[in-house]
């Protein structure tokens, strides 16, 4: 049942991180210490609170009522509890009275009064004293490892002797585990981020929310704040005070203000709020720690970064310069708190059985409907070096989660690409990886990324074309005996990115070239060992001595004129004098295709690209594929036509015009067609297809030596055609038997 009240929150925008953590704090606190029935949702990229108090009980609420959340760190310096701290807030908390700062006193009074802690905490100090002043290396090691003993010791300690009421904050500070403690990305480093201490911050801007040292004119200061925090009006008093990475525009530094340098401002209550909301990401990371889960995929909505999808990415951000990624949640229909909860305590997106571990990993669990049911959209944040040494949440962009079907199967054939993409990530993200490596990967990262924020076709082909460009790498420049050569993508690939383009269709053509040897030939290997440094002999494997690879940096024409050579040799070499070219095929091309490729109307780059990845695929046999449309070519050139006559990769049969003939393959003629000898290739055809038994319809091809055209022709020569379409190719080039008759009469 919705309440009376629903409070449009404009302060509150899933942008930036802190303006998304404080609306949940906003929501978390209402529904835990005033109307356990509210609800809240996101829309239009604002916060929604439904709840019974209006405008003005809100703003009430938080100034007088409002129970600030016990946040403290005994076990970070700067927290307040050691002699070089600044303890004034701590100083005002503990003398200060009534029930709102009751908790808080608790749990300081815990810690001060607790002789162990006392203990652990000078121990904690000494360490930190001896690692600032130790002179020699051997001498600061032997200080950081006791300070990082009894720093592990003391948040034993918390673990056991804090109080319920402050174990959330716990929860979300770190996590114990079998090899020692984890630490959220989403506050730091358990609590503090460099020499910032979180916890000390927060109780400093408590004293200033609420008052605690009675200011004069405080709160008429404090009301504006509030005001601002939740409706994002008025012209609040901002305090000196810094903000840690989750507001990138107020953190200070160089240029942040009019003259060199600027001092970080916030408004106190958005610091507050934040923290508030921080405390629903805690870790409870049991059942989601195992082997194939990256550490940092313990915390709610957390995966390693992805150095991909954004503008400024660069190679670096797959190591040190960055922390992690996070994934804030946003729902579009109102859910209670304890939905929330729920939502946030599984906290995972999953890909087919493994949890996902990258923001890669997380960008195709959204697109293949792997998400919690309820959230509508994700807001990605990357915890990235931007400042000197000091890491912003920078946002990274916007994903909605898909309905469509189709768009999910369709991301699903990416599951094809995951052991070959955990090779190549582990080897790109090394200390010593080549910086060629972490470009590669941060391609095929982006391509994928792309593909699943849209989902169509063409996105997928990119991915496809990532792919064939990181292998190109590999076979080249990359640890071959570290990264296989990508293998067996299955047929799914065919069919999801097929966006019915000429293009997508003769790059399918041109790659499912096989060879079918016929009686006394030996098998020659498929087109992708004339396009790429592999051996399919055994598997697929580098081999780096090939020489059937023919495919270099240059033009496409080139390329694909040069692999037709290759393979007419290997057919030669393998067979016998007299034999058909090895261009068998499982899929075909249609002739309307190639007319539009010979007239320039296609991207010949672009099938160059796609050819290579879609060699991938696990093609089948000619005779289990039945896409065979072909189109009228009424413009089919009679130069073409003469000249593939010459190039069947079988026998010529064509009962139309009584034709049950072999007509080899001509070598001379690929070769004068490399030297733009068109007008010579044409001859050479004519002359085959005559000593095969057949009449050309024309001895002069009308195409001079030396054009342009000639080159195309060429390529187009290489994509394999449908014994279907022999009639029309005999039309444009053959007299057919009773004309030629007619003629002799």
């Amino acid at each position: 049942m919705n309440h009376p009240y629903e409070l449009e929150l404009r302060g509150c925008t899933p942008e930036p991180l802190m303006a998304y953590l404080k609306a949940l704090g906003i929501f978390r606190l209402v529904s835990e210490q005033k109307d356990a029935r509210a609800r809240a949702r996101w829309q239009t990229d604002i916060f929604y609170l439904n709840s019974s108090l209006n405008r003005d009980a809100l703003v009430k609420f938080f100034l007088e009522e409002y129970r600030p959340t016990p946040i403290v760190s005994p076990w970070n310096g700067g927290s307040g509890f050691y002699p070089r701290d600044n303890q004034d807030a701590i100083s005002v908390i503990r003398s200060s009275i009534g029930d709102r700062m009751k908790q808080y006193r608790n749990v300081i009074l815990t810690v001060k009064k607790n002789k162990i802690m006392e203990q652990l905490i000078r121990q904690f100090e000494d360490a930190e004293t001896v690692q600032d002043t130790a002179g020699r290396k051997r001498a600061r090691t032997e200080a950081n490892k006791a300070r990082s003993e009894a720093k592990d010791t003391i948040l034993a300690h918390c673990r056991v002797e804090f109080p319920d009421d402050s174990l959330d904050w716990i929860d979300v500070a770190y996590v114990l585990t079998a090899d020692g403690p984890k630490y959220p990305p989403l506050l730091g480093t358990g609590g503090n981020d460099g020499r910032l201490e979180f916890s000390n911050n927060f109780m400093q801007n408590i004293v200033l929310a609420l008052n605690l040292n009675q200011q004069r004119n405080g709160e008429s200061i404090i009301r504006s704040q509030l005001v601002a925090t939740l409706f994002n009006e008025d012209s609040p008093q901002f305090v000196r005070k810094p903000t840690g990475f989750y507001n990138p525009s107020s953190v200070g530094g160089a240029n942040a203000s009019v003259g060199f340098n600027g001092e970080g401002l916030t408004n106190p209550w958005d610091y507050i709020l934040m923290f508030e909301g921080a405390l629903l990401f805690a870790g409870a990371a049991a059942r989601r720690l195992s082997a194939q889960a990256s550490p940092k995929a313990v915390f709610s909505f957390t995966v390693d970064n992805s150095a991909a999808g954004y503008g400024t990415s660069a190679n670096s951000e797959y190591g040190d310069s960055s922390r992690a990624e996070f994934w804030a949640p946003l729902w579009d229909q109102p859910a209670n708190l304890q939905e929330l909860e729920h939502l946030v305590s599984e906290g995972r997106a999953q890909l087919g059985r493994r949890q996902v571990s990258s923001g890669t990993d997380f960008a195709r669990a959204i697109a293949g409907l792997g998400t919690e049911r309820g959230v509508s959209q994700f807001q990605r944040y990357g915890f990235l070096e931007r400042n000197g040494k000091a890491y912003l949440a920078a946002p990274l962009g916007r994903f909605c989660v898909r309905s469509d079907v189709d768009a999910a199967q369709r991301a699903n054939v990416l599951f094809d690409l995951d052991i070959w993409m955990e090779s190549l990530r582990r080897n790109a993200t090394g200390n010593k990886a080549p910086a060629g490596l972490g470009t590669v990967l941060r391609q095929v990262d982006s391509a994928i990324i792309e593909f699943c924020q849209r989902g169509q076709p063409y996105d997928l082909q990119n991915v496809l074309v990532a792919v064939s460009n990181a292998e190109r790498w590999l076979a080249k420049s990359g640890p071959r005996e570290k990264v296989p050569p990508l293998n067996n993508l299955s047929l799914d690939w065919l069919r999801h990115a097929d966006d019915k383009s000429a293009e997508f269709r003769l790059a399918r053509a041109m790659a499912s070239i096989l060879h079918e040897p016929a009686q006394g030939e030996r098998k020659v290997g498929p087109i992708r060992e004339n396009m790429e440094l592999v051996d399919t002999s055994r598997g697929t494997i580098w081999n780096k001595d090939s020489t059937s690879c023919v495919w270099t940096s240059g033009d496409a024409l080139s390329n694909m004129l040069a692999v037709l050579e290759r393979r007419c040799l290997e057919g030669r070499m393998q067979g016998l004098k007299n034999s058909y070219p090895p261009l068998d095929s499982a899929y075909s091309a249609r002739l309307s295709d190639i007319v539009a490729f010979l007239d320039g109307s296609v991207d010949i780059q672009r099938v160059a690209d796609l050819a290579l990845p879609l060699s991938f695929v696990r093609h089948r046999p000619r005779s289990q594929v039945s896409d065979f449309q072909q189109d009228a070519p009424f413009t089919l050139s009679a130069v073409y036509a003469v000249m593939k006559l010459t190039l069947l990769p079988s026998k010529f049969v064509c009962p139309q015009f009584g034709a049950d003939t072999d007509i080899w393959q001509e070598p001379s003629m690929i070769a004068m067609l490399r030297a733009d000898r068109v007008k010579d290739a044409y001859r050479v055809a004519y002359r085959r297809l005559k000593a095969s038994g057949l009449q050309p319809l024309c001895d002069e091809p009308g195409i001079a030596n030396g054009s342009d055209y000639g080159r195309r022709l060429a390529a187009a020569l290489l994509f394999p055609l449908d014994k279907s379409v022999y009639k029309a190719l005999a039309e444009r080039a053959l007299w057919r038997p009773r004309e030629t008759t007619s003629l002799a009469s």
